[in-house]
């Protein structure tokens, strides 16, 4: 048998050395496999070109505001210049109308176009709200920092005020007052000082529905 005789490459003589192929090889390997590319401009990829991660969806969450309450009108209860007695006016407030919300209407007093119709209010501007407790069988406990101002009978309307404002609402008959949380006399329409829970029938005089009076009956086999 005729011998087979090997024959060897030599890179030519200045060529690149076998350490140099070897590494352009990786590199073009490489580089083929990531799909790495040089664009002059910024284009769109696939979806499943993108790695897992960006395409994952977003956990940001939008807050919802909720609606305003509607406005609904409350009983308010000031005094007419001319007569000296109650009078209603309804204030808008949000819904549901409460106590809280009545009581707090009225010590912001009346506003300029109750002014111009005559009407005030008797209770001190300086007369804060802080606390209250109830209803409890018909009955409202409310805690005020002071009523300084009127004496006599300002005083007695101003009380009225806040009595009859606060039986405007539901389940409301009377109402016990504390000052900056100690029980305290306070006087009804005819001055009578008590530390029990005062109605409206305690300030009849102030209320014109409660004073008007009806033509006498006609006399017998008139």
């Amino acid at each position: 048998m005729t011998g087979i005789r090997r024959l060897r490459c030599r890179p030519p003589a200045g060529g690149p050395t076998r350490a140099v192929v070897v590494a352009l090889a990786l590199a073009a390997l490489v580089s083929g496999a990531c799909g790495i590319q040089h664009d002059e401009q910024a284009r769109t990829l696939p979806s499943d070109k993108v790695p897992f991660g960006l395409l994952a969806t977003s956990t940001t969450t939008t807050t919802t505001q909720r609606p305003e309450a509607p406005a609904v009108p409350t009983s308010v209860y000031l005094v007419d210049n001319e007569t000296g007695q109650l009078v209603e006016v309804q204030r808008s407030v949000s819904a549901p109308p409460s106590v809280r919300t009545a009581l707090q209407e009225l010590l912001k007093g009346p506003t300029e176009r109750e002014l111009d119709q005559g009407l005030r209010s008797n209770i001190a501007s300086a007369t804060e709200l802080l606390g209250i407790v109830g209803p409890e069988n018909g009955v409202v406990t409310i805690d005020l920092s002071d009523l300084t101002g009127p004496t006599g009978e300002g005083q007695r309307l101003a009380l009225a005020q806040i009595v009859y404002t606060v039986t405007a609402q539901p389940q409301v008959d009377r109402v016990l007052f504390r000052f900056q949380g100690e029980l305290k006399e306070v006087p009804n329409a005819a001055g009578e000082s008590t530390g029990e829970p005062l109605g409206r029938s305690d300030f009849a005089p102030f209320d014109p529905a409660a004073t008007t009076t009806s033509a006498p009956p006609p006399p017998p086999g008139g």
